[in-house]
């Protein structure tokens, strides 16, 4: 006989059954691991970097959009995070889009 690991309600009377949660108990816990999925990426934010360019020019790296934008600009020689890169080069985007729409 087995028994629920989460509960201790009884699996099956054989003991031929491999699962090692009742129904109700795997029930529960679907909520819970949804939860704990991974959200997917927004597309804006990655379709920002798919046409996006990294260049650098006399020690300072620029990261330019598709339309010629400037996003980011910073030192070669100093360390950046890559999600404050990221962060301020989504902003400027949104800021420039809202810009041109209005024109």
């Amino acid at each position: 006989m087995k028994f629920c690991k989460d509960c201790g309600g009884v699996l099956n009377l054989f003991g031929k059954d491999s699962s090692e949660l009742c129904s109700s108990c795997i029930q529960h816990a679907k909520p819970v691991l949804a939860a704990l999925a991974p959200k997917p990426v927004r597309p804006e934010a990655t379709d920002i970097l798919i046409d996006a360019t990294l260049s650098c020019e006399n020690g300072k790296l620029t990261l330019h959009s598709k339309e010629g934008w400037q996003l980011w600009s910073g030192s070669a020689d100093k360390k950046t995070n890559m999600a404050e890169i990221l962060k301020s080069a989504k902003l400027i985007y949104k800021i420039r889009n809202r810009r041109k729409a209005k024109k």
